[in-house]
């Protein structure tokens, strides 16, 4: 169901990814459920950047969407199954500070998500299936697929100052 795909992608170049996202405008407050309005009474829920989005406003970077387009390709290359399309490409920014909620990125099962880590941190991502969680640890050039419907949420770190995550939506 949640499958672990050790991308081999060079930190070189992970490193430069984080560069690029810490120096680019258009980044926004991250949101979980149905809102993209701010909660002065919550916690952030970190800040994302949409570099593509086929149902919404995004800002189109084709340096960083081209990383994104690679990621997926070794991601498909691994499952065995042959994407039709992607959906979204959303990066992600966390601090100690940020708080998530679970969600699901998608409600048919025609979508997969893919969840990739930029950088080891004391942070990762949290499935909740069947009423059991299960964390996986956010581990540099490792990326997780899974069904966009099964509920999850990004997990701060709470060490480390910051978590980077690239979120990719495909249509199987």
């Amino acid at each position: 169901m949640i499958r672990k795909i050790n991308t081999n992608t060079p930190t070189k170049t992970n490193k430069r990814i984080i560069s690029l996202l810490s120096e680019i405008d258009g980044w926004g407050f991250g949101y979980d459920n149905n809102s993209n309005q701010i909660n002065v009474s919550k916690p952030d829920a970190g800040f994302t950047l949409k570099t593509y989005n086929n149902s919404s406003k995004y800002i189109d970077n084709s340096g960083l969407n081209c990383f994104a387009y690679f990621i997926s390709d070794i991601v498909e290359k691994n499952i065995f199954f042959k994407f039709k399309s992607i959906n979204r490409i959303h990066w992600n920014w966390y601090h100690p500070g940020s708080k998530m909620e679970l969600h699901s990125d998608e409600s048919l099962d025609k979508f997969f998500s893919i969840v990739y880590n930029l950088h080891t941190n004391d942070g990762g991502t949290e499935f909740s299936v069947n009423d059991k969680n299960t964390f996986y640890n956010s581990i540099e050039s490792e990326a997780l697929f899974f069904p966009s419907k099964i509920q999850h949420k990004a997990v701060p770190p709470t060490k480390d100052f910051n978590r980077f995550s690239l979120n990719i939506v495909v249509n199987i």
